[in-house]
């Protein structure tokens, strides 16, 4: 009997862990984690990374990694170190996603990459933001919405911020586009609005004929520019759909693609999209916070 309980005991312990690894990052996600962990890549991929684009890739720091000015209020800046696991899966995708941009670019305009496990600013769990030329980039867990994908788009999105703030981006030639009675968020208090609340990722015909990608490119222009980065970065086959149906988005999108080229040529190899696999997508931004109940997660950049 005592033979019989122990057993049962070690049945369910394992049907737990295999229910842990299938939620969290699925068996090839898992094992791919494991190899990295167990071979040490992880320094290795932190030196290749570093040493080819000339910047900083930081993950054992948390709240300090805040500047000082965020981390007192209103902001309360908080942030927690992400966890070895985590880091596997962001320093695999960083790898795959740093290979789109011309290597010059990223070190010209790209200091520091903190890669974390959370993300809070006046109360509000963040996925990734910019300060300064510093990107912030939390993992979390692929039950929670963090898959490959949406951390392959949340360094896209954060990066197109980077750039819009540091090359001339076209401004009215893009709000032209929208229509007269549309005005963006313009207080910092309706920015922070408007990205809590408009954080679906996925859009609609309505949506799609104001040449909004989604209810968050609503919010900001930069946000607005950001989501069409991400996604001719991530997803341009659905990007170059949606181009050849709706006139506004074909303008905007056009309007980006000649900001990227004005950067740099290397960036549109076909001058149609980028050239790489696309990836498939993650439709929200919404996911549970730990602990304290459910939080949004939002992408959101500084100035």
């Amino acid at each position: 009997m005592l033979q019989l309980s122990f057993k049962l005991v070690i049945t369910i312990m394992l049907f737990g862990v295999g229910f842990s690894i299938l939620q969290n990052d699925g068996l090839v996600g898992y094992w791919t984690n494991q190899w990295y962990l167990f071979f040490n890549k992880i320094d290795a991929q932190l030196t290749e990374i570093e040493q080819h684009y000339g910047i900083e890739v930081k993950h054992d720091i948390g709240t300090e990694a805040i500047p000082e000015l965020w981390r007192t209020a209103p902001a309360n800046g908080t942030a927690e170190p992400v966890s070895r696991l985590g880091l596997t899966r962001h320093l695999r995708i960083l790898s795959h996603e740093l290979q789109k941009y011309p290597a010059n670019v990223i070190r010209h305009n790209l200091s520091t990459i903190f890669l974390l496990n959370s993300l809070s600013f006046f109360d509000v769990e963040y996925g990734g933001t910019t300060l300064g030329d510093a990107i912030y980039l939390t993992a979390g867990v692929r039950n929670e919405g963090y898959d490959d994908a949406y951390l392959a788009s949340l360094f896209h999105h954060e990066m197109s911020s980077i750039l819009f703030q540091a090359y001339q981006f076209p401004i009215e030639a893009w709000s032209a586009n929208n229509s007269s009675e549309f005005h963006y968020a313009e207080t910092d208090a309706q920015i922070l609005r408007s990205i809590k609340f408009d954080t679906q990722l996925k859009g609609n015909e309505n949506l799609y004929r104001e040449g909004f990608l989604a209810a968050y490119g609503r919010s900001t222009l930069e946000n607005d520019f950001n989501l069409y980065a991400e996604m001719a970065f991530t997803r341009p086959k659905h990007l170059q759909k949606l181009v050849v149906k709706y006139p506004k988005i074909h303008n905007k999108f056009e309007l980006m693609k000649a900001f990227y080229l004005g950067i740099s040529k290397k960036f549109f190899k076909n001058g149609d999209g980028v050239d790489h696999p696309e990836i498939k997508p993650c439709t929200s931004m919404v996911h549970g916070g730990g602990g304290g109940g459910n939080r949004t997660r939002v992408r959101k950049t500084f100035y």
